[in-house]
């Protein structure tokens, strides 16, 4: 069992098999097997989709195993009784005596019962599924529930009249309390030396602990083991019955993420955030408790609330705020008041026909516009921002297979200064001749990458391809890095080795940090740019806001250039002051203005004016190139 828990659920078939080869198949083995099965899964630490999967195993292969049994025993049953009347003598003694053993012996219930229905002889393990001392005297009426008495006897009327030789059926049978259970019968008739029948074999077995165990399986299945609430799969094949079916007033579903919630388990403890989950299920379950709807835990810290709207089904806004305002209610436990909030999404008009996983890709990508806006938000899902935002996702999820077929090219961009004459350096970019969507520029590149992991090799290979075709030439290299670039603990180790490959000397390469991760106290950025600097790197500020941290933060970090946001109007003259003060600033740590990017000539002379030094964009260059771009 320990190798089934953590290798392959499915070794667990073997105990099932092996508890019916040791006969271990009386009314208690199952139940009192599970038992033992299901502490050992607790000690283990399994969890519920691992616990589920090993019981199920056991529960298979037992079922399996005790059906082949019960058919090996009445099949050897049925054999024994047609040779006992059908050989001489001697045959007849031998054939009796093994059906004797059998009868005797059998785990399953074994009766002689007339064809009028009596019980004529039973074996002990009749009695003993039958729950009652002694049987004889009874009849067929007596022990089979009403209700499934009519199929019974219609099938034994079948076996006397030669219609069917064998019969099969699942009826009811009634202990000596009154209660009732299902139990596998199964028949054969017994007939005299003149062929005409004589007495029905019946064989019957209780399987009604693996009855009761498959329920529970299902439902496990089908339930999320901490809250109790339904689980995706439940949640699944509810919405693909509704979106099935006509309901007047329509379906909306909710789409939960608690926000912060692993501020709960790290702070707190595991088990608190337990708690938590706990009752948010319950407090979800109280606010749509008047509504024909579906609560469900998704995973982790996600639920889902399907609703089948009706005629007095509160809007959207009024369950957003009722949901708000339930979960905000702090809970108590010990000494810490506990209270979460909610990012939602809605799915406010689910369509007939819709594929129930189409609609929870849905549900998703609208969550997320949500929590993009902060905590506590919640959104309305927009089929055309989703249509483009899977796209993009689309886009992301090809890019590595792009990048190795060598769609993706870097090009040259250069930076200029505002007289449009001298050139300050070429900064490297990346483009993606995409075969459907067309061009994809740098921003759009590295953003994509950035969301899927793909950054890092990507821009070390952009880095090196820019360097090989930078020194062949006297001109410096910009290089602007992302935020897990700028992170990354390799990033010296990469730039020392692109350097020492293509020969590039480091004082003519530039890269850019984004000002924010530069000043986030946890990063790596700012050991990166000391370790650079001492190199002979020269650093650049991007996305530079004028702040004073950011001002001192340039200052000291001794930057040579500061890159600004581009702005498409030309400002007033109170704005304009600003800008000259804050390009003055930057002037005295001695760094360059870069203003990025600049689209025509009136904001090109309007920067100028207020004192930027450089800037790159349309109006110097159109389109970057593959290749180093030329001089004039």
């Amino acid at each position: 069992m320990a190798e089934a828990i953590a290798q392959d659920p499915a070794i667990a078939s073997l105990v099932g098999t092996r508890l019916v080869e040791m006969h271990c198949v009386g009314t208690q083995s199952l139940r009192k097997s599970v038992e033992v099965l299901a502490r050992f899964v607790a000690q283990e630490g399994a969890d519920a989709k691992t616990a589920a999967l090993v019981v199920g195993a056991v529960s298979t292969a037992y079922t399996g195993a005790i059906q082949e049994l019960v058919l090996e025993q009445q099949e050897s049953v049925s054999q024994a009784l047609l040779r006992a009347n059908r050989a001489v003598q001697l045959d007849l003694q031998a054939s009796e005596e093994r059906f004797e053993d059998i009868f005797a012996h059998s785990s399953t219930g074994i009766a002689m019962v007339s064809l009028g229905g009596e019980l004529e002889r039973a074996n002990e393990a009749l009695c003993n599924i039958l729950r009652r001392e002694d049987v004889a005297g009874m009849t067929l009426t007596d022990l089979i529930a009403p209700v499934d008495l009519p199929l019974v006897s219609s099938a034994l009327e079948s076996l006397k009249h030669g219609r069917m030789r064998r019969v099969e059926e699942r009826p009811r049978l009634i202990d000596r309390d009154g209660e009732h259970f299902r139990v596998l019968l199964a028949a054969t008739v017994q007939k005299d030396a003149e062929d005409k029948p004589k007495h029905f074999v019946v064989m019957i077995d209780d399987d009604s602990q693996l009855t009761l165990l498959g329920g529970r399986l299902q439902y496990q299945s089908l339930h999320d083991a901490l809250t109790g609430l339904p689980n995706r799969q439940y949640l699944t094949t509810r919405l693909e019955s509704l979106l099935h079916s006509d309901i007047e007033h329509g379906v909306t579903l909710y789409h939960l993420d608690l926000d912060a919630f692993a501020v709960i388990t790290d702070g707190l403890g595991r088990e608190t955030g337990d708690k938590v989950l706990k009752l948010v299920a319950e407090r979800l379950s109280a606010v749509f408790a008047s509504e024909k709807a579906m609560v469900a835990r998704l995973e982790g810290d996600e639920f889902a609330v399907l609703v089948e709207n009706g005629p007095n089904t509160p809007d959207v806004d009024s369950t957003i705020r009722t949901i708000e305002h339930e979960l905000a209610e702090p809970v108590y436990f010990g000494e810490h008041g506990v209270a979460v909030s909610a990012s939602i999404g809605v799915l406010p008009r689910l369509h007939p026909g819709d594929h129930p996983a189409e609609v929870l890709r849905a549900s998703d990508m609208t969550l997320r516009r949500a929590k993009r806006s902060g905590r506590r938000q919640w959104g309305l899902h927009d089929a055309t921002q989703d249509k483009r935002e899977q796209e993009e996702f689309a886009l992301a999820a090809v890019m590595p297979g792009a990048w190795e077929s060598g769609e993706i090219d870097v090009v040259f961009n250069p930076v200029m200064r505002l007289d449009g004459v001298a050139r300050v350096c070429v900064e490297a970019e990346l483009n993606w001749r995409h075969r459907d969507a067309g061009l994809i520029t740098h921003e759009k590149c590295v953003s994509m990458a950035e969301h899927t992991g793909l950054m890092l090799p990507l821009g070390e290979w952009m880095l090196r391809r820019a360097a090989e075709v930078a020194c062949r030439y006297d001109e410096m290299l910009a290089v602007c890095l992302t935020e897990s670039l700028a992170n990354n603990p390799d990033l010296v180790r990469d730039v020392r080795r692109v350097l020492a490959d293509t020969g590039l000397p480091a004082g003519r390469l530039l890269l850019g940090f984004p000002m924010h991760v530069l000043a986030s106290e946890d990063s790596e950025a700012a050991d990166n740019v000391d370790l650079l600097s001492d190199m002979g790197v020269h650093i650049e500020a991007r996305d530079f806001r004028g702040s004073t941290a950011e001002i001192e933060l340039v200052r000291s970090l001794g930057v040579r250039a500061v890159r600004i946001e581009g702005r498409s109007q030309k400002p007033d003259d109170l704005v304009s002051h600003v800008l000259s003060d804050l390009v003055g600033f930057v002037h005295e740590t001695g760094g360059l203005v870069v203003i990025d990017s600049i689209e025509d000539a009136e904001q090109r002379d309007w920067w100028g004016e207020i004192g930027a030094d450089a800037g790159l964009g349309p109006v110097f260059c159109v389109e970057p190139t593959t290749e180093w771009p030329g001089v004039g």
